[in-house]
């Protein structure tokens, strides 16, 4: 086999044993890797009535075909589990340097299930994965963490680490590699400390990557690097990384305020936005393996209430999610949120929406000072915020901590009083940063039927719909207005077979926003030699998507979870979008209509099922 290895450990921390799983190369290019491989272990080898938490659910982390590639974008891959904030399956995707690292060990992922006695973590070394003691770390942050693995292991070893969120169990903890990229959504984090798993360290390995045709790779990433690097895409992340265009989406009405009360303030606009950030605290760019992009953001703060050491600054989400969203438009203060949220394991997302979600309650009367232990809950309260609430959701202290370490939705269920209503998730999981009112109706449609809950990267609707690519290989010439639910069922249909091809080749969506849909077939055949066509890749993507939904239906999910709640329903109240209804409902209609899913069930027809080689698994939803 090319590319991948054919290996994936299976490690079992209960019986204190690994092994190798072996999959045919028929599998591989059925399911490619990433999400999509994992989204079939899980579904073979998964107890689906095994709570997120037990020791038997499984906790899957999968590299792509393209790992070890040195093309900008071909270093990330995905884990996946059965979230502890949701119940669906989930998955996440990470950047930086595991994922080459781990083909160079020869693997192309783990399968870890059960639960180690003690605190433990895997050590993946001379081409062998064995479990370590990890008592010494255990309690401790995830830069602490992750200089003592530098110490003991060399400072070449890569790790994957969870913090103080993730041994509490916090359902919206993640999973951080080198203190600054991270496995986000869905609260993998929590899966690994339920099974006393501190950390996965690799030690340094040289081994070769095996690929189909090594001469036309090389040919594509000569020719594919610099048009990557100099797209006007790659140089604005460059320069200004993810939060570059904050200031343009602000102004299109696509940057929620105050819990999504608003769409649009002159003054965050400025404050948060990108450039900003650059003129006042960056001291320098961080990159993933081999890309030419480096968007990832270095800052400093020396002085005020919200310094900070130089080390890993903020994306676009955290900005707005430590921001406008919870009513700063202080930036420091949006940096120090990150730096404080990645240290103990927690999701920007998830905890930015659930503090906003704390404040419109607060300012209602649905949560009150006998609820938050006293503490007030304004809008714009950072010090509040960083000093008292993040640390007590992190270790789930008191009423205020125990409460908001939920997320959104458990906590507006648990409160009552109508909360629910101002909460912005779907399936439970919090939105991200992109408000569909106003960045485009065709998102609200994404965050719904995205198997993982309110995701605007599980499809690739996001760059569809804001005319970030184009693919007339595929039938995608679109020229579509935000505003409307015009040609968006139809772009979803093609967006959700995209992001599944994406997450499961693990590609990088910004840099490979300038290739064509047929260089994403030459690179996938020249590495792996399945000889894919536009057409059978993006059946592969269908069936990965519909894969992935057949998953949540046996774990108890049915169409009436494809929903959105009350606020992300209501018309924007100001800004450019004001006044314009979505309509989701029609929307939907027509996506399920389109792909031949059952409107109860949300899942495919057996049919169709059948038709994409998945004939097993729909007997088992369809029992014919």
């Amino acid at each position: 086999m090319f590319a991948n290895t054919g290996r994936i450990a299976k490690v079992d921390l209960t019986g204190g044993k690994v092994d190798d799983i072996h999959l045919s190369e028929e599998v591989y290019r059925a399911f490619m890797g990433g999400s999509g491989l994992a989204a079939k272990l899980f579904l073979d080898m998964a107890d689906m009535s095994a709570g997120a938490l037990s020791p038997e659910a499984p906790l899957i982390f999968m590299n792509g075909p393209l790992a070890g590639v040195r093309l900008s974008g071909a270093s990330r891959m995905s884990a996946a589990a059965r979230s502890p904030l949701t119940g669906a399956f989930a998955d996440s995707s990470c950047g930086g340097y595991f994922a080459p690292a781990l083909r160079h060990a020869g693997y192309d992922g783990m399968m870890i299930t059960g639960k180690a006695e003690r605190p433990s973590m895997l050590l993946i070394s001379r081409g062998a994965v064995s479990i370590v003691d990890a008592g010494t770390l255990w309690g401790k942050g995830i830069t602490e963490t992750t200089a003592m693995v530098r110490e003991a292991y060399g400072a070449r070893a890569r790790s994957l680490v969870i913090g103080p969120a993730g041994e509490n169990l916090v359902p919206f903890a993640c999973v951080m590699h080198e203190a600054h990229h991270a496995f986000g959504r869905c609260g993998l984090g929590a899966v690994m400390g339920s099974k006393h798993l501190k950390a996965i360290v690799m030690e340094p390995h040289t081994g070769a990557v095996s690929l189909a045709d090594p001469s036309r790779m090389k040919e594509l990433v000569k020719e594919l690097t610099p048009r990557i690097k100099e797209y006007l895409m790659s140089q604005v992340l460059h320069d200004f990384g993810s939060p570059g265009n904050l200031e343009g989406h602000m102004y299109t009405g696509d940057v929620p305020i105050k819990n999504w009360t608003s769409n649009f303030s002159e003054e965050m606009a400025e404050a948060l936005t990108g450039s900003t950030l650059s003129e006042t605290y960056l001291t320098g760019t961080g990159t993933c393996a081999y890309c030419a992009v480096a968007c990832k953001r270095i800052v400093k703060i020396d002085d005020g209430p919200f310094a900070i050491p130089e080390g890993p600054g903020p994306e676009y989400e955290t900005v707005v999610s430590f921001g406008s969203l919870v009513g700063s438009a202080d930036l420091a203060a949006a940096c120090k949120a990150g730096r404080v949220c990645n240290d103990l394991g927690m999701d920007t997302i998830s905890a930015g929406a659930t503090i906003a979600w704390a404040m419109e309650a607060f300012e209602k009367g649905d949560l009150s000072a006998k609820d938050t232990d006293g503490a007030a809950l304004e809008w714009g309260d950072m010090h509040t915020v960083i000093d008292t609430v993040l640390p007590a959701m992190a270790a789930r202290s008191g009423k205020l901590g125990e409460l908001l370490s939920l997320g959104s939705r458990a906590a507006a269920v648990k409160t009552g009083r109508g909360s629910i209503a101002y909460t912005v998730q779907s399936k439970g999981l919090e939105a991200p940063m992109h408000d569909p009112r106003g960045g485009g109706h065709g998102h609200a449609l994404a965050y719904a039927v995205s198997p993982r809950g309110a995701c605007h990267v599980a499809t690739a609707m996001h760059f569809m719909e804001t005319g970030a690519c184009n693919y007339p290989e595929i039938g995608f010439e679109f020229n579509l207005e935000a505003l409307t639910d015009e040609g968006k069922p139809e772009t979803m249909v093609l967006s959700a077979a995209l992001g599944a091809i994406e997450n499961s080749a693990c590609l990088c969506q910004y840099s490979d926003r300038s290739l064509s849909f047929i260089e994403i077939v030459e690179l996938l055949n020249a590495a792996t030699g399945f000889g894919y066509t536009a057409e059978t890749l993006m059946e592969a993507g269908y069936r990965i998507f519909h894969l992935k939904r057949l998953i949540n239906y046996l774990l108890g999910l049915r169409a009436s979870d494809d929903s959105l709640t009350e606020r992300m329903r209501e018309p924007a109240r100001d800004g450019e979008p004001a006044g314009i209804p979505i309509e989701f409902d029609s929307m939907l209609e027509r996506f399920y209509a389109l792909m031949d899913m059952d409107p109860e069930q949300g899942i495919a027809r057996a049919d169709k099922l059948e038709s994409l080689g998945l004939g097993d698994e729909a007997r088992l939803a369809w029992g014919k």
